[in-house]
């Protein structure tokens, strides 16, 4: 998977998984070479290029090889699953062990919920109903415009003690 527009450097949020189905039909048609029983990625020069572009800031190395990789776990689960024999060379011929292309088929291919979406958890009750403040409430520090929680004091003086036995 890689993140959209690596160019701007921020913490990426979205992630795209290049897709494999035009690779595979391709290489069923006879379009492409095959290698072994993998299809040859890099026998696809628009496709990569165009992929490379998109995610990889125009190099296309990290794409042929993560289009390989997720090739080589493709035909590494299907002869597992389908013919029942485990094939470490199609894993090694991609630099990678049997156990990572059983890493990979688990987040990527059967991955529960938690594994495919983090969603920061809040608390309901501390939240604020935006659509209520729309229009009503500029920018502000502390408790302002809203009956929210923030005790931010933009000025630094010392905040009130809210016990009044403190008080005296």
């Amino acid at each position: 998977a890689f993140p959209l527009h690596p160019e701007y450097r921020t913490l990426p949020m979205v992630w795209y998984v290049p897709p494999l189905s035009p690779i595979q039909s391709a290489a069923e048609a006879g379009k492409i070479g095959i290698d072994g029983e993998m299809p040859d990625v890099r026998s696809l020069r628009i496709p990569l290029k165009y992929l490379a572009n998109l995610l990889t800031a125009g190099k296309e190395e990290p794409v042929a090889k993560g289009l390989e990789r997720m090739l080589a776990m493709r035909a590494y689960m299907r002869a597992k699953t389908v013919d029942g024999v485990i094939d470490e060379g199609i894993a090694k011929r991609v630099g990678l062990s049997g156990l990572a292309i059983e890493e990979m088929y688990h987040v990527m291919a059967i991955a529960n919920y938690e594994d495919r979406f983090v969603i920061p958890t809040a608390h309901r009750e501390l939240g604020e109903d935006a659509y209520d403040l729309r229009g009503s409430c500029g920018f502000s520090f502390g408790n302002g415009c809203s009956g929210g929680t923030t005790e931010v004091n933009l000025f630094g003086t010392p905040k009130r003690a809210k016990n009044p036995m403190e008080m005296a």
